[in-house]
């Protein structure tokens, strides 16, 4: 990592930024981006990491670009 950067945690912080900006639950989210809130969760968290195809699905459910949800990294 550079500089001690955590990417997770950068995309983690987006994701939840913009699900909070969206009203959405943790689990409201998860179900419009099939998959479990649990683990979206722990993305939130910077605790995993997350696939390009589970991310795209998460901006496609957050009507947001994928670019907003790596900005910062």
């Amino acid at each position: 990592m550079a500089h001690g950067v955590n990417h997770r945690e950068i995309v983690g912080q987006n994701i939840r930024a913009c699900r909070t900006d969206a009203g959405l639950t943790l689990e409201k989210l998860a179900e419009k981006a099939d998959m479990s809130w649990p683990y979206l969760s722990e993305i939130e968290r910077g605790r995993e990491n997350i696939s390009l195809d589970k991310l795209a699905a998460l901006a496609k459910a957050l009507n947001v670009t994928l670019s907003r949800l790596v900005e910062g990294v």
